[in-house]
């Protein structure tokens, strides 16, 4: 009795532990997403849809403590198809976001919120905006959270600003120089 009452004992503490953090140091993030949003000011009559994939790979152990403590992760977008809804001709293309890092609060454990900053480019079928160029830029920041899921998966939701520019490859860069993003996606921890 003793002995059967020793296993049931440990059994329950095994499923009694907190579930293992799916973003320590070396793991990998697969997210699929789509966004889009809407520039503001006198660029309000542009917004954007996108489709893409992401790639991120946790470079740090958890760094600082309670509520702040969390982590560092590189993180590389690819962006396959990217729109920009203009006047008076919507653009088409694609893009990639090479260099992003992410802050991730590691103390919850059923929400992982972070901050991100990075930038890439976008390659477009016409001018962004109208008679600049088909090459910008897009440096960019926001937060978001991974809702995590059963199996080292999360719902993942970022906001985010995102700057474009020609970064000065025409002699005219208007630029949209604030836009409003918002991103949802599907997330996988490896």
């Amino acid at each position: 009795m003793k002995l059967a009452f020793a296993v049931l004992f440990l059994s329950c503490t095994l499923f009694a532990q907190e579930p293992t953090l799916p973003l320590t140091r070396g793991k990998a993030e697969y997210t699929a997403f789509i966004g889009g949003g809407t520039g503001v000011g006198h660029r309000s009559t542009h917004q954007f849809f996108y489709v893409g994939g992401r790639y991120g790979r946790v470079l740090t152990r958890d760094i600082f403590s309670g509520k702040m403590r969390g982590n560092v992760e590189y993180v590389f977008d690819a962006l396959p198809l990217f729109i920009v809804f203009q006047p008076p001709r919507n653009a088409v293309g694609g893009g990639f976001n090479p260099m992003i890092l992410k802050y991730n609060f590691t103390s919850g454990r059923r929400m992982i919120p972070f901050l991100e900053a990075g930038g890439g480019v976008i390659f477009t079928n016409r001018d962004v905006p109208v008679n600049t160029n088909h090459v910008n830029f897009t440096p960019q920041g926001g937060f978001g959270t991974h809702f995590l899921r059963p199996n080292n998966r999360a719902i993942t939701f970022t906001g985010k600003y995102l700057h474009v520019s020609n970064a000065g490859l025409e002699r005219r860069n208007a630029g949209i120089n604030a836009s409003v993003q918002f991103v949802l996606g599907y997330t996988w921890f490896k």
